[in-house]
């Protein structure tokens, strides 16, 4: 079994550290602005009422949740939590439900203005002194307590989940959102680790980078590393395959059968459970769980992590 209290060199966090909230904001922010820019230019182009890769949605559903809207949940939303301590769970799956209830019959240009609403909300608080004041304070997610910009960074994965499933809407995933929302992904791995106090580590190899993340004492780095390490566990895949292994949009096993998805390291993998404990949903670790469970159906090696889709 590999040791687990050894990071891949360039992993190791310094005692300060919160992942990508503690490092730069400015890049963060041009990067989480970029991303909605990028999904507000797939949305223009889907057929609002055409099914989409998610079951029963249609590409204005899954839009119209990405929107600012007063009976959703908001950055004040997220500001107040902060500023409460009243950090906690909050169920997504009941706040998508009803604003696709409550939008359902408004013409499509309004869903592209609360998606624009929202982009521009998310863009003049990040330009703001926000980020210095707020930027690691805890606010409510569906993954639970969690740095406040660490949350809206987590969004540009559901940005780029989102653009995935809209691509039989008529449009295409750009690869610049793509490898945003794997460094979210990445990024929040590492704040759930950091918040367990786990010691470990986890990377994402694709073919034109190495994205990883380390954990130590409550502190995490996300980074992309020079070169693969080949240390620790860790999934290589391309990173749209990444994304629907994480997001349960694929068929895993048959990813895994066919060398799509490759993932190395098992016991690591094991040690790396416990950090999904607790967590409702699907968590951004759940590559890892559905890993573990693919091993388990082909031999029994391991024991079962249940994730909904």
């Amino acid at each position: 079994m590999a040791d687990q209290h050894r990071l891949p060199p360039g992993l190791e966090p310094d005692r300060h550290e919160h992942g990508l909230a503690s490092g730069d904001r400015a890049e963060l922010a041009a990067a989480i602005d970029r991303a909605w820019e990028l999904f507000e230019g797939v949305a223009a182009e889907v057929d609002p009422d055409a099914p989409s890769r998610k079951q029963g949605w249609t590409a204005r559903d899954l839009i119209s949740r990405l929107g600012q809207w007063e009976f959703g949940r908001t950055l004040d939303d997220m500001l107040a939590d902060a500023h409460d301590g009243d950090a906690d769970y909050y169920d997504a799956d009941a706040i998508d439900e009803q604003i696709r209830t409550v939008t359902a019959e408004l013409p499509y240009d309004d869903i592209l203005a609360s998606l624009a609403a929202a982009r521009a909300t998310t863009s003049e608080w990040l330009d703001s002194d926000g980020p210095e004041t707020w930027a690691l304070v805890h606010t409510s997610s569906p993954l639970g307590p969690l740095p406040l910009l660490t949350v809206m960074n987590a969004m540009t994965y559901q940005l780029s989940v989102s653009a995935l499933d809209l691509e039989q809407c008529g449009t295409e995933a750009p690869d610049e959102l793509l490898e945003v929302g794997l460094s979210a992904l990445m990024d929040t791995t590492g704040a759930l680790a950091g918040r367990k106090h786990f010691t470990g580590s986890f990377l994402a190899v694709t073919p034109t980078r190495v994205a990883g993340v380390g954990a130590r004492g409550g502190h995490w780095r996300t980074a992309d590393l020079p070169s693969d390490p080949d240390m620790g566990p860790g999934a290589v895949a391309p990173t749209r395959v990444l994304i629907d292994a994480t997001s349960g949009r694929g068929n895993v096993g048959h990813m895994y059968r066919t060398g799509a998805l490759h993932v190395r390291d098992l016991p690591g993998l094991i040690h790396l459970a416990p950090v999904l404990d607790g967590i409702p949903g699907v968590p951004p670790m759940g590559a890892i769980g559905r890993a573990l469970t693919v091993v388990d159906a082909m031999g029994g090696l391991l024991g079962r992590i249940g994730f909904r889709r």
